[in-house]
C-alpha cells in the first residue's frame, strides 16, 4: 500500500511540476505574478475535453488543450502585459482580471458540472504494482514529467535561446543593447509557460478533469512549489513538486482533513530557513515605489469652473465640519433609507475598515500584499467560534482584532524577509495555504460549507434588527476612522512614508527600518481582523472564501481606486467598487467578466485616480509616470 501511495505521489508530482514549471518560468524570467495561470490549465483541460468528445484522438486532444492556452497567454502578454513591464502590482491586477473573465467564460460555455476525459480503450488499460493494478494515462507522467523537464533545463542552460533569456534576465538594458529583441522574449516565454499550464492541464484531465475552482486549488498548489523550489528556478520546482506530490498522496490516503497541513509545514520551514527557496536566488533590489499620474477626465469648462469653484469655497471651511456633515448623514441614514439600503452601507462601511489597514500598508508604507484575506477570514471565523460559544460580540470583536494582530506578526516575520514581487508572492502563497486549511479541515471551519453565526450585537437592539446592525456597524467604522485619523497624524506614520520614500536614508538617520515596517503590518493586521470580525456579525455566516485571493485582490482594487496613501482612499475605494458590484450584478449574470475588465482597466489606465481638466486641453492618459 506504501508503494501505491509514493507512485501515486511521484505521479501527481509530475503533473504539478508541468503546471508549476510554466508559472516559475514566467515569474523567474519576466518577474510576473501570474494570476491567471491556473485558469490556463483548466481553460487545457476543457479543451482536451471538448476536442476528445468531437471525435478527435485523444493526443489531438491534448495538443489542442495545450496550444490554446499558449495562445491566450501570448495575447495577454503582448496586449496587456507588455505595457506594464516592471510594474509586478498592475500586473498581478491584469492577470486577477484575465483569471475572472476565464473563469467566467468556462463555467459560460461548459458549465458547472465536474467533466473529465475518457481514454479510448486501447489507453485504458492498468498495470500490475505489486498486488494492485495501477492506470497506465498516471504512470506515463512518470515518462513524460522527467523528460519534459530535462527538456526545459536542456533548453535554458545550454542552448543560445537560454543564454539570452538568461541574459534578459540578469541585464535588460544590456541584452536590448547586444540586438536581443526582448518584446519577442517576452511573448515567447509566456507562450512557454501557458503552454505548460495548458498541457498539465489537458493531461491531468483523464483523472482530475474540469470544474469551477479547480483553477483557484491548482495555482495553490503551484504557488506552493514556487515558494518551496525557489522563484525562477526549474530545478527547485522538480524537487519541490516532487515533495509535495508524494505528501499530498499520503495525506489525503491517511490523514484527509490534515492533508493541506503537510504542504503548509514544509513552505513554512523553508520560508524561514531559506526565504528565496531551496534553490533560488537573493533579490538584491530595494523596495521599488513607482510614481503614477492621473488619469484626467475633460469635462465642459462651465462644468469645471463650477467644481473650481466649489473646491475653493471649500478650502475655507474646516475639514471638521466636513467630517461632522458626513457623520450626521450615517446618523440620519436609518429616517430615510430601507432596510437594503442600510445593509448596503453597512458593507461599504466594512469594507472602508478593511481598506483602512491595506492603505496604511500600501498606501503609507509601501509594501504591496495579496495576502490580506488572511486578517480578514482570522476575524472573521474567531467571531463566528466566538458566536457559538456565547460570548458578546464586542468581545468577539476585540479576539477578531487580535487575530489580526497575531496572523499579520506571523505573515511579517516571513514576508518581510524578501523584497518587491517576491514579497507579494510570498503573501499570496501564505494566505492561500491557509484557505486550503480552512476549505479542508471540515470538522473545525465547517470545510466550504462554512460557519453559521449567531448576530450577536446587544447595542440598539430596540430600533429593530436591520437598524440595529447598522448603528452597531456605523460605531465600529467611527472608532476605526479615529483610530485612523490619529495614526495618520502621528509621527510614527511620518516614518513609515519616509521608510517608503527613501529606506537608505531612514537607516542612515539612525531609524530601525524593519521594526517601523513590521509595526506598520500590524497595524493593518488589527484593522483586517476588526473588519472581518464585524462582517462576520453582519453576513451572519463565514466561508473559506473570505480568506480567498478575490477576497484579498478586491481590498488591493479599493485602494487603489481611491489613490493609495491618501487618507479617503478606503472609504473612496469601497463606495465605488461595492456600489460596481451592486450596479452589476443586477445587470448581468456575467458581472464576474465586467469586473475582471474593471481589474484590468484601473491596473492599465487609473493607478493614479482621476481628476478632471478642461475640454480642448491635451488630454493625459493614465499609468506610469514617464
Amino acid at each position: 500500500m506504501v508503494t501505491l501511495y509514493v507512485v501515486n505521489g511521484l505521479a501527481y508530482g509530475n503533473l504539478l511540476f508541468l503546471m508549476a514549471a510554466g508559472f516559475t518560468l514566467i515569474f523567474g524570467v519576466l518577474r510576473v505574478i501570474n494570476m491567471a495561470h491556473g485558469s490556463l490549465y483548466l481553460l487545457g483541460a476543457h479543451v482536451a475535453i471538448t476536442v476528445a468528445q468531437s471525435g478527435f484522438g485523444v493526443w489531438a486532444a491534448i495538443l489542442a488543450g495545450a496550444l490554446v492556452a499558449a495562445v491566450v497567454g501570448a495575447a495577454a502578454e503582448r496586449l496587456l502585459l507588455y505595457r506594464l513591464q516592471g510594474d509586478y502590482l498592475a500586473q498581478v491586477l491584469v492577470t486577477i482580471g484575465v483569471f475572472m473573465i476565464v473563469g467566467d467564460l468556462a463555467l459560460l460555455i461548459w458549465g458547472g458540472t465536474p467533466r473529465i476525459l475518457a481514454l479510448p480503450p486501447e489507453l485504458s488499460f492498468s498495470v500490475p504494482l505489486g498486488n494492485l493494478r495501477y492506470p497506465a494515462d498516471r504512470l506515463i507522467l512518470l515518462i513524460i514529467g522527467p523528460a519534459l523537464a530535462l527538456a526545459l533545463w536542456y533548453m535554458i542552460e545550454r542552448t543560445r535561446f537560454g543564454a539570452t533569456v538568461r541574459a534578459s534576465v540578469d541585464d535588460e538594458e544590456i541584452a536590448q543593447a547586444i540586438g536581443v529583441s526582448v518584446p519577442k522574449l517576452r511573448v515567447l516565454v509566456f507562450a512557454l509557460g501557458s503552454l505548460l499550464a495548458g498541457l498539465s492541464g489537458a493531461l491531468g484531465s483523464t483523472f482530475l478533469g474540469a470544474k469551477p475552482g479547480l483553477d483557484l486549488e491548482v495555482i495553490l498548489l503551484a504557488l506552493v512549489i514556487v515558494v518551496i523550489g525557489g522563484p525562477g528556478s526549474l530545478v527547485g520546482s522538480y524537487v519541490a513538486a516532487m515533495l509535495i506530490g508524494v505528501l499530498d498522496s499520503v495525506g489525503k490516503s491517511l490523514f484527509p482533513e490534515a492533508s493541506l497541513f503537510l504542504l503548509f509545514a514544509p513552505m513554512l520551514l523553508v520560508l524561514i530557513l531559506r526565504p528565496n527557496g531551496l534553490f533560488g536566488r537573493p533579490n538584491t533590489g530595494g523596495t521599488i515605489r513607482p510614481e503614477y499620474a492621473p488619469i484626467t477626465l475633460r469635462v465642459p469648462d462651465a462644468f469645471f469652473d463650477l467644481c473650481e469653484s466649489l473646491r475653493n469655497k471649500s478650502k475655507n471651511v474646516p475639514s471638521g465640519y466636513w467630517a461632522a456633515l458626513f457623520a450626521c448623514m450615517l446618523i440620519a441614514l436609518p429616517l430615510v433609507a430601507s432596510e437594503y439600503v442600510l445593509g448596503i452601507v453597512s458593507l461599504v462601511l466594512i469594507w472602508s475598515v478593511f481598506a483602512i489597514g491595506l492603505n496604511i500598508m500600501l498606501g503609507f508604507g509601501g509594501l504591496p500584499s495579496l495576502g490580506h484575506a488572511l486578517f480578514f477570514g482570522a476575524g472573521a471565523y474567531l467571531t463566528a467560534w466566538s458566536g457559538v460559544m456565547g460570548w458578546p460580540g464586542y468581545m468577539g470583536l476585540a479576539m477578531a482584532a487580535l487575530s489580526g494582530v497575531v496572523a499579520a506578526a506571523v505573515l511579517a516575520g516571513v514576508a518581510m524577509r524578501t523584497r518587491q514581487a517576491q514579497f507579494l508572492l510570498v503573501t499570496l502563497a501564505l494566505a492561500q495555504v491557509v484557505w486550503g486549511v480552512v476549505f479542508k479541515w471540515r470538522s473545525v471551519t465547517g470545510g466550504d460549507d462554512g460557519l453559521i453565526h449567531p448576530q450577536q450585537f446587544n447595542l440598539f437592539k430596540s430600533f429593530g434588527h436591520g437598524v440595529a446592525i447598522y448603528a452597531n456597524v456605523l460605531l465600529v467604522f467611527a472608532v476605526s476612522v479615529l483610530a485612523y485619523w490619529i495614526f495618520a497624524n502621528s509621527r510614527l506614520c511620518r516614518r513609515i512614508m519616509g521608510i517608503r520614500d527613501n529606506e537608505m536614508r531612514m537607516k542612515t538617520l539612525g531609524y530601525n527600518t524593519g521594526a517601523t515596517s513590521f509595526i506598520a503590518y500590524v497595524a493593518s493586521g488589527a484593522f483586517g481582523g476588526l473588519a472581518g470580525g464585524v462582517y462576520a456579525i453582519y453576513a451572519g455566516f463565514v466561508a473559506p472564501d473570505l480568506f480567498g485571493v478575490y477576497t484579498s485582490a478586491k481590498v488591493l482594487l479599493m485602494v487603489i481606486l481611491g489613490v493609495a496613501g491618501s487618507f479617503a482612499a478606503p472609504f473612496v475605494g469601497a463606495f465605488a467598487l461595492i456600489g460596481l458590484e451592486e450596479v452589476l450584478s443586477g445587470l448581468t449574470a456575467r458581472w464576474h467578466s465586467v469586473l475582471g475588465c474593471t481589474y484590468i482597466l484601473v491596473a492599465m489606465f487609473m493607478f493614479g485616480g482621476i481628476r478632471f481638466g478642461r475640454m480642448g486641453g491635451r488630454i493625459v492618459r493614465g499609468g506610469k509616470a514617464r
